[in-house]
């Protein structure tokens, strides 16, 4: 276990790791360029600036350092019945772990001595680290926040990640995608994890009614594109704290009705609060136990959100694993392969599977999906049988549901 536990996280705040943790799916051009050098290092400056102002250079440098590309900021905005919207968490992508100690050292948070463990793992795995803060308040439970992310990794690196992680605490079926720590200010260290799920009623059904009623209310209006629970890890247990709903992208210059729903939500608060200007909201979050939500929120003209989670399938051939991702085909400007109704992706999530043998897949996969368009059947019962030298790996564990 890293660090000592001790003590649960604040009551009734949610927290997510990015549910940009999204698959930043491989496609037939190249990923848009990142901002230019000075609005880079302005946002670099803003984002600091929603941190401390006593001392912003030192955080502001160190960001503008390694982070060049927006959309690897994410902040969110807290509400509920009670009291006024509230922001006071960041987390960010793909950082340096200078960054990581600038924060703790503005927060004046001793980072644990486990902590270095986390940052060779991810370098080690070639998994994403993540640093951030939550401020609560300002008391002795504001943190730095460490997450290790394995959401575009195979599942052997999963398993690791969380076997060196998480020892000991059992998750069932599912691997977690990623793995949180909070490091707070009064020396407590709380250890969480996140399970990711292609389908948000699947993560919700397990998660009780509000939950259930949020993934339908989302489900029902093309909102979702899957959903996550979270855990708090405390001594040897795992607490259900939170479920998400990661969020497609709506219609232009409207809001998704899941989110106008919100108690207290109030667009133009929310936006004032943010210190950049917002793309429309990622992921909406609720709090297990009372009624808090949080909203999720990346730079406008980052990127657009990603249609879905986790891949439609996983197909795996000797130490290569691929993950093959569906999304309406008018809201993908680009694919690898397209049918009458969807772009498909492809993620090599392990290995280096040879060009030709990828093609072949997706060539495969191409034609089961047609049929099931054109049957009215779900992919999912579609996938028994690839090409040599692939095999299934979650067949059993699509749910079957009729795609978008």
């Amino acid at each position: 276990m890293p660090g000592q536990l001790g003590g649960a996280p604040q009551k009734g705040a949610v927290e997510a790791p990015m549910c940009a943790i999204l698959p930043d799916v491989a496609q037939d051009n190249a990923s848009p360029s990142p901002v230019a050098g000075y609005a880079a290092d302005e946002l670099a400056r803003r984002v600091a600036h929603s941190l401390t102002t006593a001392h912003p250079d030192t955080v502001a440098t160190a960001l503008a350092a390694c982070v060049r590309d927006p959309a690897c900021y994410e902040a969110s905005v807290r509400g509920g019945p009670d009291g006024a919207p509230r922001m006071g968490r960041m987390l960010i992508e793909q950082v340096s772990p200078a960054v990581l100690h600038a924060i703790a050292e503005e927060l004046g948070v001793v980072l644990p001595a486990t902590v270095s463990r986390w940052i060779d793992l991810a370098r080690q795995e070639g998994v994403a680290l993540f640093a951030g803060w939550d401020l609560r308040g300002g008391g002795a439970t504001r943190c730095a926040k460490v997450y290790l992310n394995t959401s575009d990794a195979s599942r052997a690196v999963r398993a690791r990640v969380y076997a060196a992680l998480a020892a000991g605490v059992t998750v069932g079926a599912e691997l977690p995608a990623v793995v949180g720590m909070n490091a707070r200010a009064d020396g407590v260290v709380e250890t969480k994890l996140y399970l990711q799920y292609a389908d948000a009623a699947t993560a919700a059904d397990a998660a009780g009614t509000r939950a259930q009623s949020l993934a339908t209310a989302a489900r029902a209006e093309g909102a979702a594109a899957g959903g996550v629970l979270s855990f708090d890890i405390i001594g040897s247990t795992l607490q259900a704290r939170a479920f998400f709903v990661a969020l497609r992208e709506p219609p232009v210059n409207t809001e998704w009705q899941c989110v106008q729903g919100l108690p207290g939500y109030d667009a133009h608060t929310v936006e004032s609060l943010l210190p950049f200007d917002p793309a429309p909201p990622r992921s909406v979050g609720i709090a297990l136990a009372g009624a808090a939500w949080t909203l999720y929120y990346k730079p406008r003209g980052s990127g657009r959100a990603p249609e879905t989670l986790e891949p439609a399938a996983i197909f795996r051939a000797g130490g290569a694993e691929v993950g093959v991702f569906i999304e309406p085909t008018e809201r993908a400007l680009r694919a690898f392969r397209r049918t009458e109704r969807h772009a498909i992706s492809v993620r090599v999530r392990n290995g280096a599977p040879a060009p030709s043998a990828v093609e072949a897949l997706v060539d495969w996969f191409t034609a089961r999906l047609r049929a099931a368009e054109r049957d009215g059947a779900p992919i999912s019962t579609r996938l028994g049988d690839p090409p040599v030298p692939w095999r299934t790996v979650n067949a059993s564990a699509l749910r079957d549901r009729r795609e978008r």
